[in-house]
């Protein structure tokens, strides 16, 4: 693996870690974006064992608010109220996906 790649999957795991994500909650709001990524891949993606794709680093910094060159270090990264902006679309965007599942279920259950 490349220092490129060590540096984003550190800024990746770090970050969903302060924020008090999981990998399904990654991969959960990753989905209104665009990017399907499973939890087991996000896990891959973190122990360096799958390539990460240009889109999925950029959907995957967008995500916490931020950017790739931020993410590997080449920029300052964003300031506090915009982490904390971000986690609140982070965490609206979970919940929503939850929501969804429930009402796909409950539909798909009254046929």
């Amino acid at each position: 693996m490349s220092a490129p790649n060590e540096t984003f999957i550190a800024w990746l795991r770090a970050t969903r870690k302060a924020r008090g994500l999981s990998q399904q909650n990654v991969a959960d709001a990753l989905k209104p974006l665009g990017i399907s990524l499973a939890q087991s891949l996000i896990a891959k993606i973190e122990r360096g064992e799958r390539p990460l794709r240009l889109d999925e680093a950029v959907a995957l910094a967008s995500l916490f608010g931020s950017t790739v060159d931020a993410a590997l270090g080449l920029t300052a990264g964003p300031d506090e109220n915009a982490l904390r902006v971000t986690q609140w679309a982070v965490d609206r965007s979970v919940l929503l996906v939850k929501i969804r599942a429930l009402i796909d279920a409950e539909i798909g259950g009254a046929s």
